[in-house]
């Protein structure tokens, strides 16, 4: 049967309707709400709570080293270097002196009592192969001959900050030694001091690199064949490198 065109449009807004009002009336999907009982947490955005930050990088987090950079503590400094010896003694009515270009070094072990004051024992020396030998003025051949001075004893050491400045200072006991053509001979036991004066810079956390000047004193004994006891007198000016834990 032939339905005419309204009758057809009204049918099909009745359908369309009827299918509006089946939908409708379906359950809705539940929303993930919290159970019972149980408060539904709140949104930080939206309640203006702060983001969590991110975690600190390892090195934020690592302890600083208080005692970097600075004079405190266990002590150690090696130093190496060059320099100029001249020793003299004088015997009946007979004047020597011994010269020539010498190493100089030092080792010194302590630590600091308050910061930027230090005590160590020190030992030091100085050695110089083939010297020049002269008696009277006059020049003597001193082939295979060397000349080595030594000494222990106490050293303070004062730094000067910032600058990474110091001073230091050791007296003790010393002693002279001659070789010559493997024939050794030595002063009696004696009195001396080392002063020194320098600079460092800091390479590690407690090691310092450092140039220095220092001059070294003795005054020796040295025992002669006619039973008299000459005095050898003994100075060395040098320049070292150090290196300083501290």
């Amino acid at each position: 049967m032939k339905l005419p065109m309204g009758s057809l449009m009204f049918a099909l807004v009745i359908h369309q309707a009827a299918a509006h009002a089946q939908a409708s009336a379906q359950p809705q999907p539940a929303s993930q709400a919290p159970p019972p009982g149980q408060a539904q947490p709140a949104d930080p955005s939206a309640a203006g709570a702060p983001l969590q930050q991110p975690a600190a990088s390892a090195d934020a987090q690592a302890q600083v080293d208080p005692t970097s950079h600075r004079h405190v503590g266990l002590f150690v400094r090696p130093d190496l270097g060059l320099g100029y010896l001249r020793a003299s003694e004088s015997v009946t009515g007979l004047s020597a002196t011994v010269t020539g270009l010498a190493g100089v070094a030092g080792v010194a072990l302590g630590a600091a009592i308050v910061e930027n004051f230090v005590l160590a024992a020190h030992v030091f020396d100085a050695y110089t192969p083939s010297p020049s030998v002269s008696a009277n003025g006059t020049s003597v051949p001193s082939p295979n001959s060397s000349v080595t001075l030594w000494g222990i004893g106490p050293e303070a050491t004062y730094y000067i900050q910032p600058a990474n400045l110091y001073v230091s200072g050791t007296v003790g006991i010393t002693k002279m030694s001659i070789s010559t053509n493997n024939v050794s001979a030595s002063t009696d036991w004696g009195f001396g001091f080392r002063t020194a004066v320098g600079k460092e810079w800091w390479a590690t956390d407690h090691w310092g690199l450092g140039v220095a000047a220092n001059i070294t004193f003795s005054t020796n004994p040295d025992p002669a064949a006619n039973g008299t006891k000459p005095t050898l007198s003994t100075w060395t000016f040098g320049a070292a490198f150090s290196a300083t834990y501290n």
